[in-house]
């Protein structure tokens, strides 16, 4: 299996990324949408602009994720990986990561869903969890030390290009 260039498991996550992005922005207009037009979302109350904001916050950090992952993978289709853009794109991610994570800390305790707190719970409705932002926060440590490594890496391709 081809992982780099054209033609590529690359190329297929970043078309695969593509059509993610376009849905998940219409997806995320529909959701504002409805809850600001159809449902008419009471914003004079605290809470509820909190929430908002939130989602939008929130929102926009995932989008920001799938788009910054979508240069990484344009740059492994172009078999450049290690180049100073992913390092920043990696950083990005890890950030948007970081900032879901707060996303969910804050939305967890202004809208009292530590009442209810379940680590894991399985129904006839499947198995549901109320840790989800554990996944985000490691995926932005993981990123985090990702960006550090293509760094240094890129630091000594660029000393070993200097030597020749």
């Amino acid at each position: 299996m081809k992982y780099y260039g054209k033609t590529s498991l690359s190329s297929l996550l970043k078309l695969m990324l593509d059509v993610l992005i376009i849905i998940g922005f219409i997806i995320y207009l529909l959701i504002l949408r409805k809850a600001l037009v159809i449902d008419q979302v009471n914003l004079l109350n605290f809470r509820n602009i909190i929430t908002c904001i939130l989602f939008v916050l929130g929102g926009f950090a995932l989008l920001c994720i799938m788009y910054y992952l979508r240069c990484i993978m344009n740059s492994l289709v172009k078999v450049t990986p290690f180049i100073w853009e992913n390092v920043k794109s990696l950083r990005n991610v890890s950030i948007s990561c970081f900032i879901i994570t707060g996303c969910y800390v804050f939305n967890f305790f202004i809208n009292n869903q530590y009442i209810n707190f379940k680590l894991i719970e399985i129904d006839t409705k499947g198995i549901h969890t109320d840790i989800e932002f554990i996944i985000f926060f490691f995926a932005g440590c993981f990123t985090l030390i990702l960006s550090k490594a293509f760094k240094q890496a890129i630091e000594v391709k660029e000393e070993n290009d200097f030597t020749i």
